[in-house]
């Protein structure tokens, strides 16, 4: 990557820092606008070149002005150094670190005034060591949001009693945000059945943890039950939360094996491998930077709850007397969900809990995929689906978006498309986009460019023309591709002569109906008889709205894996139909196959199913 362009200005002023900024910003033709916020770090010498590192990754996202306040030795003569930072690796921000000597190591707010953005938002972030009270300091008082970091600080529990007592609209603190998976998952365990109050929970963790004092705090403050704080040894980080109901416990456990990964159990369910990413210091801060109102639940858990939870005992007297869990539980060794290969064909069936449940696995299976793609071959293409499981789907990526937890250069070289869509007007809520957008699709780093919706609009008449043009933009698309050699991106040709022009798709995602309908494509419908074209006009669909746009099964069947993501016991008739046809059984009835079982990958097809769904004998190894 270009190097920055860097301009040194020593025993200078800050009206000579904004002139050089401006002056150097045009020499290298770095972007005047488009800056969405002030970063203040207030930092020490010796971590400063850390903090700039990660500010700088964490703006990456929000474009801003970031001005790092190093105080260097109060004594002596007063003293402003400067270092300006554009373009390179400096992203698209601007950096600017001011090291205040003598009298002006005491008078942050005046000297960082004039270099502030006009009518942008001010945040402040200390990385390490931070005022006793951040929201009176001068650099505080001019920020609207305020970043601390207890972790940083020798005593992280008396540090966040001070904040608790201290506490502003707009303090947060990076201990909070490495919370937000465990808070996720626990949440996420409690949506399930039985449906039972928990009566009591304990979070085991080293003595001194602020993210696991938080965590505590959370539940105590979520639940209004008791709380008990278990200590575990030095080291050890936050090892595990147990949820007591009258069923039995829902156990987090953390891995022992050195991955970001946690066991989740839960009574009446096998345990399953969930991931458990922790944040970055730049991850984490990019993800305070995402809001800028005040953080609702954070000031409940540090101002009410950290006075609710009880001091426990050592861990190794809670496991005795079974108040904590004594260690991950054991997942099987194919990966954790249960499989079954189907004996003849290649259709993998992998079973979870539940939608929550499926979701998740898709999208850890998917982000894998898109990164394999973009590697290989510098873009990846994925289908979207509809429905439930969809938005579900949707929901959980734009989660993840939200945390930073989605690599930001392999969904930029993604694009999205559509299975299937109903012919109505844009932003109607029957549109599968519209749903996908409501369901956080704006959340994603995916470039507007490469989301491709399918032409919307009213009317039979018009009902052709868009499903025409829906198969010209797949053709160009195909097209486009780039290939590796001894490759072809493009999909390979269909039963006829002419191939099916569309790009070579990494995952296609299909929910399947009651009916076993797929996309758009219907049981009994002449739609399932198309063998040439890559798109086809839907009229009078058994299902409303009647008019919709549908990929055709050999524009579905190019793709290297389909998944099929279902969930519901309404959809267990069709599941088990679907892969009776993929075993070579046929249908009891000996009718045609079902649309579900038509659709294949080239390389694979895999049924998500949630235990609802799935079908008999599915849930073996």
């Amino acid at each position: 990557m270009e190097a920055p362009v860097i301009r040194d200005l020593p025993s200078t002023t800050t009206s000579a820092v904004s002139k050089a900024l401006v002056r150097l910003r045009n020499d290298v033709g770095a972007m005047a606008m488009g800056r969405v916020l002030t970063l203040l770090v207030a930092v020490d010498e010796d971590q400063a070149d850390a903090a700039i590192a990660a500010a700088n990754d964490a703006t990456r996202q929000h474009p801003a002005r970031i001005l790092v306040l190093v105080s260097g030795n109060g004594r002596g003569k007063g003293r402003l150094d400067a270092q300006i930072r554009v373009g390179g690796d400096a992203g698209a921000s601007e950096i600017v670190v001011l090291r205040l000597y003598g009298a002006l190591s005491q008078q942050l707010g005046p000297v960082v005034t004039p270099l502030l953005l006009p009518d942008s938002p001010i945040v402040a972030w200390w990385p390490a060591h931070a005022p006793a009270d951040v929201g009176a300091s001068p650099v505080g008082q001019m920020s609207h949001r305020r970043i601390t970091d207890a972790a940083s600080n020798g005593r992280a529990s008396t540090a966040l009693r001070r904040r608790s007592r201290s506490y502003l609209p707009g303090d947060t603190d990076l201990a909070w945000t490495r919370t937000t998976r465990w808070r996720a998952l626990l949440a996420a365990s409690l949506e399930g059945a039985p449906f039972e109050p928990v009566t009591s929970a304990a979070v085991t963790a080293e003595d001194d943890h602020p993210s696991a004092d938080l965590l505590a705090a959370w539940l105590a403050v979520s639940l209004r039950v008791p709380v008990t704080r278990v200590r575990s040894a030095a080291g050890s980080g936050l090892v595990s939360v147990r949820l007591d109901r009258e069923s039995g416990p829902i156990d987090l456990v953390r891995s022992e094996d050195g991955s970001d990964t946690a066991t989740l159990s839960r009574p009446g369910g096998l345990p399953r491998l969930v991931a458990l990413h922790t944040p970055s210091l730049a991850e984490a801060l990019a993800e305070e930077l995402r809001r800028l109102d005040a953080d609702e639940v954070y000031a409940r858990t540090l101002c009410e709850g950290l006075g609710l939870v009880r001091r426990g005992s050592s861990r190794t007297e809670a496991v005795r007397g079974g108040i904590v869990p004594s260690g991950p539980a054991e997942v099987s060794r194919d990966d954790r969900p249960s499989r079954r290969r189907a004996e003849k064909g290649h259709v993998d069936v992998r079973v979870h809990p539940g939608k929550a449940e499926v979701a998740t696995a898709v999208v850890d299976e998917l982000c894998s995929r898109l990164a394999d793609a973009v590697a290989a071959r510098g873009e990846a293409h994925v289908v979207l689906t509809g429905g439930s499981m969809g938005t579900a789907v949707m929901k959980e990526l734009s989660g993840r978006a939200r945390l930073g937890e989605l690599e930001a250069e392999v969904w930029r070289s993604t694009h999205l498309w559509w299975g299937d869509e109903r012919f109505v007007p844009a932003g109607d809520a029957e549109r599968n986009d519209q749903q996908a957008d409501d369901a956080g699709l704006g959340d994603l780093p995916v470039l507007k460019k490469h989301v491709h919706r399918v032409p919307s609009g009213t009317g039979t008449a018009r009902l052709e023309a868009a499903a025409a043009r829906y198969a010209a933009h797949l053709a160009s698309a195909a097209l486009s591709v780039p290939t590796q050699p001894g490759t072809d991106s493009r999909a390979p040709a269909g039963p006829t002569e002419d191939p099916v022009a569309v790009p070579r798709f990494d995952v296609v995602m299909l929910g399947v109906g009651p009916d076993g309908h797929v996309a758009s494509l219907f049981p009994g419908r002449p739609e399932l008889q198309e063998r040439v074209r890559a798109t086809l006009p839907v009229s009078d669909s058994p299902k409303p709205p009647p008019d919709r746009v549908s990929l055709t099964v050999p524009a579905l069947n190019t793709a290297r894996a389909v998944w099929l993501v279902v969930s519901g016991a309404d959809k267990a008739d069709a599941v088990r139909e679907s892969l009776a046809a993929a075993s070579g059984d046929g249908r009891p009835d000996g009718a045609d196959p079902l649309p579900a079982a038509r659709v294949t990958g080239t390389q694979e097809t895999v049924w998500w199913v949630d235990e609802a769904a799935a079908p008999a004998g599915a849930d073996g190894g």
